[in-house]
């Protein structure tokens, strides 16, 4: 298995077990924490002095969308920005959203959802 770490923050949460099975099934990585909110992953960054090489990071999520979790995700100072690639993810086909995900210095990618293995290793390789 992969070393790489992986962060999951998606609010459904039979998406957050579809992909972390897909994730280790596929040999990406054995290392998965998954979040439900955007506030708890954020909580997990501030807090721990490691942070994941991954960020796959659901756009429409209720309370914080994966929008403001980047604004939030920019104002932690203990970040190497340099270290993690995020990938928003989305079954969502607003024209509006994809472009505003690809349009931010953050974000590595858009995904469409479900995750799609051989689409995800593409953009790791």
């Amino acid at each position: 298995m992969n070393s790489l770490q992986i962060m999951l923050v998606d609010d459904n949460e039979i998406d957050l077990f579809l992909h972390e099975k897909l994730i280790r099934l596929s040999g990406i990585s054995d290392s998965v924490i998954s979040f439900t909110t955007a506030r708890e992953a954020l909580s997990y960054l501030e807090k721990n002095n490691t942070q994941p090489d991954i960020i796959l990071l659901d756009i429409q999520m209720p309370e914080m969308d994966g929008f403001d979790f980047l604004k939030a995700y920019e104002q932690i100072t203990n970040l190497n920005f340099d270290i993690t690639q995020i990938f928003m993810v989305s079954s969502s086909l607003d024209f509006s959203d994809i472009s505003k995900a690809k349009a931010n210095p953050l974000v590595t990618e858009f995904i469409k959802k479900p995750l799609n293995v051989k689409e995800l290793k593409s953009h790791l390789s």
